[in-house]
């Protein structure tokens, strides 16, 4: 770890003069023991790099790179993880503008969880710092403020990534699946392995990916519409495992190892989003139609996902503290599992509250709250960041866990922890 972290200010020095980027050193603390091989103590390094330039007046190029590191992990891809979020030639002519390369792209009007995120596909270590994936695509835009019209395509998409197998985030006690059974519950052994299969890829999911999205501001407004067809941005996890039936109906028990199945697939999401801005309250809001182009029986053949958001300052003292809410209101025709993959149907029916306040020039102090009705779950953060320096940051802040069913928020109950950062900016 120390020769890591040397190697890595080693490598970062020469370029700090030349490249804007910062360096993160994040360190989670886990109260609660999963026994090997997950551990208690897991420091994270990141690297972040990025750059523009002017070719001329209408040419430019961008980029943008990341490079993580688990280092407790002792498997791939959260042991050494890189990835190019940005490096394009841009061309910018009156009201055209094109761009060629790899790229990441957010439509979505909502802050968090957006319906209609699903141009890139994610790299999913930690439910709290889900990565976009750069995927390499020609993105084309056309008009202005009043009516816009932006066009992408997307060759050869990325493959999502899953935590490792030795992550705290895969479950470690129960695992659900409506692949075994509708709604089966697997007693996990102790020692347990995970390992994972070769990802299959149906329909030709990453091949030929494509959207459009018509947006336009008029006045306090700014309305689009969205609709992409290509790879879902997680993939669904299959299982190859021998199971024993329990003791009740409906519960099985895995035998060690469980084998995990990455399966790609094509979907088509098509999108509307809005946004209203007036002197005092922002509401922004979003709903997505997702059908499934994949055949398949351990497929999802369709979803219907909402959120409205509200957001306004609250003047206290001389301090302005802005609040934010959501609601978010989902259908599916299935019931969801307890993988990382399936994060999204945390906000199958949920309520989220938060709140940051700027204590001084210097201090910010941070705090949400979710609840989701399925399983009575309950997801709190709390924390704050301080400046130091204009180059130096660090923060301490605190993440819960709990639900009263079987679900995401319980198999992440003995997950609750403490995170310390501190970040170098260059």
């Amino acid at each position: 770890m120390k020769s890591l972290l040397v190697l890595i200010f080693l490598l970062v020095s020469p370029l700090a003069n030349a490249f804007s980027g910062q360096l993160k050193s994040t360190t989670d603390g886990y109260p609660a023991k999963l026994g090997p091989p997950t551990e208690q103590l897991i420091p994270y390094m990141t690297l972040e790099m990025s750059d523009r330039t002017k070719l001329s007046k209408p040419w430019a190029v961008q980029w943008k790179g990341y490079a993580l590191s688990n280092l407790e992990s002792h498997y791939q891809p959260e042991k050494f993880y890189g990835d190019v979020h940005e490096a394009f030639i841009e061309y910018k002519k009156r009201t055209t503008k094109i761009q060629v390369g790899l790229n990441t792209v957010n439509w979505g009007v909502v802050d968090g969880a957006s319906p209609v995120d699903t141009v890139n596909t994610k790299a999913m270590f930690h439910p709290l710092r889900t990565l976009r994936q750069g995927s390499p695509m020609v993105q084309t835009q056309f008009g202005g403020e009043s009516l816009n019209l932006d066009l992408i395509y997307i060759p050869v998409q990325r493959q999502p990534q899953l935590p490792a197998r030795d992550s705290r985030w895969l479950p470690r006690e129960v695992l659900i699946s409506n692949l075994v059974a509708d709604g089966a519950s697997i007693q996990l052994p102790t020692p347990l392995e995970y390992t994972y299969h070769r990802p299959i890829t149906y329909t030709h999911a990453l091949n030929n990916n494509a959207g459009a999205k018509l947006a336009s501001h008029i006045g306090s407004w700014d309305l689009q519409l969205t609709h992409f067809e290509g790879a879902s941005p997680s993939p669904k996890l299959g299982l190859n495992a021998q199971f024993d039936f329990g003791s009740t109906a409906n519960t099985y028990v895995a035998r060690s190892p469980i084998e995990l199945v990455p399966i790609n697939y094509r979907q088509s999401v098509t999108g509307f989003g809005f946004a209203w801005a007036g002197e005092k309250w922002i509401f922004r809001g979003e709903s997505a139609y997702e059908s499934s182009i994949t055949d398949d029986i351990d497929i999802q053949p369709w979803a219907w996902n909402n959120v409205l958001a509200v957001e306004t300052n609250i003047e206290v003292g001389s301090r302005a503290i802005t609040v934010l809410g959501q609601f978010y209101y989902s259908r599916n025709p299935d019931g969801g599992d307890n993988m990382i993959s399936s994060y999204t149907r945390l906000f199958d029916q949920t309520g989220v509250l938060g709140m940051r306040i700027p204590y001084s020039d210097d201090l910010t102090i941070s705090a949400s709250l979710l609840y989701e009705t399925y399983t009575q779950g309950v997801f709190a953060l709390a924390g704050f960041d301080n400046k130091l320096s204009d180059h130096l940051r660090w923060g301490l802040s605190y993440a819960s866990f709990s639900a009263a069913k079987e679900g995401l928020l319980k198999t992440y109950a003995k997950d609750s922890h403490g995170t310390l950062d501190l970040t170098y900016f260059f």
